[in-house]
């Protein structure tokens, strides 16, 4: 689906990210966990085709990002960012009928489409509300409406080839909204969708990713399976925070508490 190799970026004489590489397979969710400045937005910029990296490549579906067609790249991938406000007085109907650009539909279609995304979301009773009288946990949800709507246009039963990038999509979010949206991403991704979502709750993060990857400083600390992260010290050591290391009471998987 994506397959990301050594790829490194600079700003001015500063190095960002170095020599990351890393596959995206369909269906997967893969999460990027780091502390703030470890270079995990300006990884998802790159490999979404945002941002230029200066060196490696980016492939996806066996074609580099340059040679997709913009269209095209806009039917199959979609970009979430932390940046949620709007400087134009839209409802909320219209901004997630931004998410529909790439497609040629009918009216109809569209307030299917857009009704629909917003009912996964739990938005769909605020659908009239101008867009900038929300809360940011309500704004957060509609921005995540239309990028589901960019690529749920024409169904969501089979979303093989289908990519999601989200940066921090929960952070506005009670704890649960968080529940709602990490189950809804998981659901997407049984539908064979693939999702790059950055995250900072690392109790979250392991409990519903597929895989971790973990950045400090522009560089791979832990790239694997959550449930390899037992008995580790990569997160107390990643953080520089007193953490004690424990199990999740339903699933094999580690979990983290702080020390008093």
């Amino acid at each position: 689906m994506l397959k990301v190799t050594q790829l490194s970026y600079q700003h001015q004489r500063d190095t960002l990210l170095s020599d990351i590489t890393f596959d995206l397979l369909r269906g997967e969710l893969l999460v990027v966990l780091g502390p703030n400045g470890a270079g995990k937005s300006t990884l998802l910029k790159c490999c979404a085709g945002t941002l230029k990296p200066s060196q490696g490549s980016i492939h996806l579906n066996n074609t580099t990002l340059e040679q997709w067609p913009l269209n095209k790249l806009a039917q199959s991938r979609a970009v979430l960012t932390q940046q949620l406000s709007i400087p134009f007085a839209l409802r909320v109907h219209e901004v997630v009928s931004l998410g529909l650009s790439p497609w040629s539909l009918t009216s109809k279609e569209q307030d299917k489409a857009i009704t629909h995304v917003l009912n996964m979301v739990g938005m769909a009773h605020f659908s009239d509300r101008v867009f900038n009288s929300l809360s940011g946990g309500e704004q957060q949800r509609v921005q995540l409406a239309r990028v589901l709507v960019q690529l749920l246009a024409h169904g969501e039963q089979d979303l093989t080839g289908k990519l999601l990038f989200l940066d921090e999509p929960i952070s506005a979010l009670d704890l649960q909204q968080q529940q709602i949206v990490m189950r809804l991403l998981k659901t997407m991704t049984e539908r064979g969708m693939s999702i790059f979502c950055v995250l900072h709750d690392l109790n979250l993060a392991t409990l519903y990713a597929d895989t971790l990857l973990i950045i400090e400083r522009g560089e791979t600390v832990y790239y694997d399976t959550p449930s390899k992260m037992h008995h580790t010290s990569v997160v107390e050591n990643t953080y520089k925070a007193d953490l004690i290391q424990i199990e999740h009471s339903e699933k094999p998987l580690p979990q983290w508490q702080f020390r008093y």
